[in-house]
């Protein structure tokens, strides 16, 4: 006899009144009903606490909440609840979105048939009020879906995450058992990149389903400033991001091949550059442009593309 695997869903809030009813009612009409749901509020001041309550006391399934005394900050709160859960799988939860009902069947499915350390899943965009965005996907809107299908396939999901942030933690379910090299988070990074980038530089296989399984909510009030408008995050703070990843790959015990750790080395020196070109005259901006470019780093780290085009009689960058 098959048995199901145990879903534990690391949920965080705070002041989330308005949409987090429509959230918990999603979890709790998956078809693979979860394990739990490890709730960690980080101060909130509304009704969100009262909706975790009354939804405990009637889920079919255990809700745990947690209330941090201090505010602790999105990626911290995360890696609290990551850390109290005690399933054998744990999927990231936000407080605002909605998960279609075969979410968490369809990811653990990949994760059965693959054997991979975590899957995510594509989006629908919804509006505050819940109406649907029309036209393309969460994905769709930065990636061709066939290049990241294919490049997991080929073992190249680096060359991916290296260039451009697109797992989203309302999407993903990693397994458990890889959560300690994991923890703890830095806080220079969003909680879902890091779970993704130290285990894809580790060697974890991850799994892309590439249909949409959750409504994604955009609104004002998102602490990522949300999908279509996030919160700037400067080249130095990038800068210290990497330094932090390269700092945890070295410490441990069976860490990445060497290889990948260059991969991370090498991002690092682009964003040094970006840095050095932001705080430099044209001339020095120029040589360092040049010196990325030349080097190949400009094509393999950074999400625009570099290209010459002739505009009224002039060579311009783009």
């Amino acid at each position: 006899m098959v048995t199901s695997p145990r879903v534990s869903v690391a949920l965080c809030t705070y002041n989330g009144a308005p949409y987090l009813r429509a959230q918990l009612d999603s979890i709790a009409h998956q078809s693979l009903m979860p394990h739990e749901i490890v709730a960690c509020d980080d101060g909130s001041n509304d009704d969100t606490l009262a909706l975790l309550e009354a939804f405990a006391a009637e889920a079919p399934f255990a809700v745990r909440i947690s209330r941090n005394n201090t505010r602790q900050g999105v990626t911290k709160n995360f890696e609290k609840a990551i850390g109290l859960c005690s399933g054998d799988l744990i999927a990231l939860a936000d407080q605002d979105d909605v998960w279609l009902p075969r979410k968490l069947e369809r990811l653990a499915d990949a994760l059965d048939r693959s054997g991979a350390a975590y899957a995510f899943c594509d989006a629908h965009l919804i509006s505050g009020d819940g109406t649907e965005v029309g036209g393309r996907t969460l994905l769709e809107r930065r990636f061709d879906l066939r290049d990241i299908e294919q490049k997991y396939r080929e073992g190249r999901e680096l060359d991916l995450l290296l260039k451009r942030d697109f797992v989203y933690g309302t999407t993903l379910l990693f397994r458990a058992e890889r959560r300690d090299v994991v923890l703890p988070i830095p806080t220079t990074w969003s909680h879902d990149t890091w779970v993704v980038n130290v285990l894809a530089l580790l060697g974890y296989r991850g799994a892309p389903v590439l249909e949409p399984l959750v409504r994604y909510r955009r609104h004002g009030m998102q602490a990522s400033g949300g999908f279509l408008a996030p919160v700037p995050v400067s080249y130095e703070v990038r800068v210290q991001a990497y330094a932090d990843l390269c700092e945890r790959l070295v410490g441990l015990n069976n860490g990445p091949a060497p290889e990948k750790i260059l991969r991370v080395e090498e991002k690092l020196r682009y964003l040094r550059a970006l840095v050095e070109m932001e705080g430099s005259g044209p001339l020095k901006k120029g040589i360092a442009a040049a010196r990325e470019v030349v080097t190949g780093r400009w094509a393999r780290y950074s999400p625009r593309t570099f290209r010459f085009r002739r505009e009224r009689g002039r060579r311009l960058l783009s």
